[in-house]
């Protein structure tokens, strides 16, 4: 209930994805004549037999803030998700919702992973190379140099299991990859880093190098991250349209339009924020993935693909053991 383009999107592509994946099924949590009505419009009616509505009368608005009394928020149609993966009735929870009160909620209800304070938004990001990780994207708009350092450790666990890459290269980002470079936070997280054989870090990156591929994990905090993903895809969808108007804008164009249109649609969807959509909120003793607020049915589609994949290795289960050996 919570994405900014309402439960349609949402439902569309939950169909989608129960079409590819035939051994999900799937709770549906909000107001159950919204959905039902949603459900209803859909030709396939076996899909739906494997979807159970949760009724909830009860939603977390965007303007709602943590500060609000977490146990009244405990059975909007947010909360109920998050309770019914601390319950085992599910095996992740994806919301495209308010991220601050995601965060919160999913504390209160599935706690967290040895060794780490908060958790952190962490999603890859392509490049020229393999694509990269990057954390935290907006969990926390203020972070401490140990809880950078709570981040690169928990970003290089996860990237060894996610892609099966034994030392991860981790960077701090910063506003230069010059070791003088940086806030006070900044160089204590570097130092702290610096003497911590557990990660593989490998010092400062600058915004443009997380496009180049120079680092498996990029670590910065909520607010830095968030401006630099959204400027990103800000950017990618400004080339998408600039390369559709020049290749419409002569005959020439749209004739070399023509000749490279397997390339250009390739080029296209490698460009396409919303194939890149689904966050992870790696340190919740739980998997919760966050979606874009404004995704479409296929960028939301993509959300659930990767709380699939995540359920399916079991992410905070695989993780909880190997924090707790090294918290030892």
């Amino acid at each position: 209930m919570g994405g900014d383009r309402g439960p349609r999107d949402v439902v569309v592509a939950l169909l989608n994805s129960l079409r590819k994946h035939t051994n999900v099924s799937a709770l549906l949590f909000g107001d159950r004549d919204i959905l039902q009505a949603e459900l209803n419009l859909c030709a396939d009616q076996s899909l739906c037999s494997r979807i159970e509505i949760h009724h909830s009368n009860k939603v977390v608005a965007t303007t709602d803030k943590p500060s609000v009394s977490m146990r009244r928020q405990r059975d909007t149609s947010m909360g109920m998700a998050l309770a019914s993966v601390s319950s085992g009735q599910a095996d992740t929870c994806i919301s495209a919702g308010n991220t601050a009160m995601l965060m919160a909620l999913g504390l209160l209800e599935l706690k967290m992973l040895p060794g780490i304070s908060r958790p952190a938004i962490c999603t890859t990001v392509p490049t020229t190379r393999t694509p990269s990780y990057i954390l935290d994207l907006g969990a926390n708009v203020q972070c401490s140099a140990l809880q950078l350092a709570e981040f690169a450790l928990l970003g290089s666990l996860a990237v060894s299991v996610l892609d099966g890459i034994d030392a991860p290269t981790v960077r701090l980002l910063n506003v230069g990859e010059e070791s003088s470079k940086g806030n006070e936070t900044v160089q204590q997280a570097a130092e702290l880093l610096s003497i911590d054989s557990r990660v593989n870090y490998c010092g400062f990156i600058e915004g443009d190098g997380i496009f180049e591929g120079l680092a498996d994990v990029v670590v910065c905090d909520g607010f830095i991250g968030n401006v630099a993903l959204k400027s990103s895809e800000g950017v990618a969808r400004m080339i998408r349209r600039l390369i559709v108007e020049l290749f419409r804008s002569s005959r020439l164009g749209r004739v070399a339009g023509f000749l490279l249109a397997k390339p250009l649609r390739e080029l296209e969807n490698r460009l396409d924020p919303g194939r890149h959509n689904g966050a992870y909120l790696l340190g919740l003793n739980g998997v919760v993935v966050k979606s874009h607020g404004d995704a479409d049915c296929l960028a939301f589609a993509n959300a659930i693909d990767v709380a699939i994949d995540a359920a399916k290795l079991n992410l905070p289960a695989t993780l909880r053991p190997k924090l707790q050996a090294l918290s030892e």
